[in-house]
């Protein structure tokens, strides 16, 4: 009697699919799988999410498509596209594609396209490139936003440092500074402009625009004339 196919049957082989890659990225102790197909586990800290999986095994890169979220603590990479290589070591690295959001616990980035490597197995460094990419400083007051955008932004997550080139616009507090190009140190809140000079291969001049606080308007205030000969 022939066999009758059924439902159970016909998703069968998706499941052993994804039993193999998942099999596999555990047994490299680079990830441990979750419980749902397409969410694999960096042992200890990362986690990464997609709507589709697809595993090179000879490569050593797995290809991410549609809401890719990888997280690792406070750290978290979004993008609608994203391919991960050299998984099965503590250097991987990652390519992200389209809508590029970055977070960490000191800055916010989105860009069109994004790269990111690893030390240790900890995502370490992004290069965000866009028209423009866009950075933010998060945790900042309102009289001390940090905002700036270029069409490369370079960050050094492990150190907190961020540096734009290419179209620079940057701002603190309302400040706005320009050049070639804008190194700020998070954490310090500390800026160079055009670090190195001409002899560090910046061409342009620094133009600085200081906006007065509040405080400083009212002081610096004539008061108006009184109305009528005061008869």
């Amino acid at each position: 009697m022939k066999k009758r196919f059924t439902p159970a049957a016909a998703r069968r082989p998706m499941r052993v699919v994804n039993r193999i890659v998942l099999g596999v990225l555990t047994a490299s102790g680079a990830f441990a799988a979750t419980a749902t197909p397409g969410d694999v586990k960096l042992t200890g800290s990362a986690n990464i999410q997609a709507d589709l999986v697809e595993v090179d095994l000879r490569n050593d890169a797995q290809i991410l498509t549609g809401n890719v979220q990888i997280t690792q603590g406070p750290m978290s990479i979004e993008s609608e596209a994203a391919t991960v290589r050299a998984s099965q070591t503590p250097r991987s690295r990652y390519t992200f594609e389209r809508a590029v959001h970055i977070r960490s616990a000191d800055a916010d980035l989105r860009s069109d396209s994004a790269t990111a490597a690893a030390q240790a197995g900890r995502i370490a460094s992004a290069v965000a490139k866009g028209s423009p990419a866009t950075f933010e400083q998060r945790r900042g007051t309102a009289d001390k936003l940090v905002r700036g955008q270029a069409n490369v932004i370079d960050y050094d997550v492990i150190n907190g440092i961020v540096k734009l080139s290419d179209n620079v616009s940057f701002s603190y507090g309302g400040n706005e500074f320009r050049g070639d190009v804008v190194v700020y140190h998070i954490r310090d809140e500390r800026v160079t402009v055009n670090p190195g000079g001409p002899n560090g291969g910046n061409n342009g001049r620094v133009n600085i625009t200081i906006k007065p606080r509040a405080a400083d308007k009212k002081a610096t205030e004539v008061p108006a004339p009184a109305s009528g000969d005061g008869a």
